[in-house]
């Protein structure tokens, strides 16, 4: 018997049986409870199939590597810098919002490192600003580098190969501002120091990165997010507050 495409009638093109015989199979399928064909043309079902030719094969070229594209971010100011990261065409870029890498005092010389750019009146926001006045820092005395210039989608975590797209980046900003410090809120921050310190185990823990000749010291804390969810870590954060700003007494 054959099956029908959507749409066509029985008739004795389609069928080798009389049209009585057909409408009589046709019910006693319905009542079985078919009532999908199977495929857009009919076709004899005790015929052997046909097998369609496997498809030509197909090389795509390989895409340039995003940190390839990022050569550009050797950028002789923080304003050219911005210009070439809002350039970089990249998944996250968002034509309706524009990149914000590094805002605050540059010349301050204290780096709060960030994953990614938050809602400015949003409860983290709120509690980021609330914890670092604790130590006497704002926007007039430090800066907030993100790792990432755009948001994630739904403020995903970020991917390895998002934020491995954006080093180079982040690099030069380092390179810019010559930290003396630098405090790192939430894994993805602290990984800026090496994988070692991309772990929730790394917290309340020191490191260096490496910024020109300098070995910058960095400190991880919680994230705002994370205190957020867990407010029993307030605790472990205040904490790391006291010792980073003890810090920049020393290095002041």
């Amino acid at each position: 018997m054959a099956s029908l495409s959507h749409g066509e009638a029985v008739t004795d093109r389609h069928l080798d049986m009389h049209p009585a015989d057909a409408a009589s199979a046709l019910a006693w399928l319905i009542m079985a409870g078919v009532d999908t064909p199977v495929e857009g043309t009919p076709r004899l079902w005790l015929n052997a199939p046909v097998v369609p030719p496997l498809p030509a094969r197909v090389t795509v070229a390989s895409k340039p590597a995003p940190v390839a594209a990022c050569a550009t971010a050797v950028a002789p100011t923080l304003d050219a810098l911005t210009e070439a990261v809002a350039a970089f065409v990249h998944p996250l870029r968002r034509a309706d919002l524009a990149p914000i890498l590094v805002t605050g005092n540059t010349a301050s010389r204290i780096v709060i490192m960030c994953d990614q750019p938050e809602v400015a009146d949003s409860l983290a926001v709120i509690l980021r600003t609330r914890m670092l006045a604790a130590i006497g820092l704002d926007v007039h005395n430090c800066v907030l580098l993100h790792r990432l210039p755009w948001p994630t989608t739904g403020a995903r975590s970020p991917r390895i190969d998002e934020l491995a797209a954006f080093a180079p980046f982040v690099g030069r900003a380092l390179e810019i501002v010559a930290p003396r410090a630098i405090l790192a809120l939430g894994q993805h921050a602290a990984a800026i120091a090496g994988e070692p310190m991309a772990l929730a185990s790394a917290r309340g823990r020191w490191a260096s990165v490496t910024v020109g000749t300098a070995d910058i010291p960095l400190l991880a804390t919680c994230h705002p997010r994370l205190l957020l969810s867990q407010p029993a870590r307030k605790r472990e954060a205040w904490a790391d507050l006291q010792a980073f700003a003890a810090r920049l007494l020393e290095t002041a």
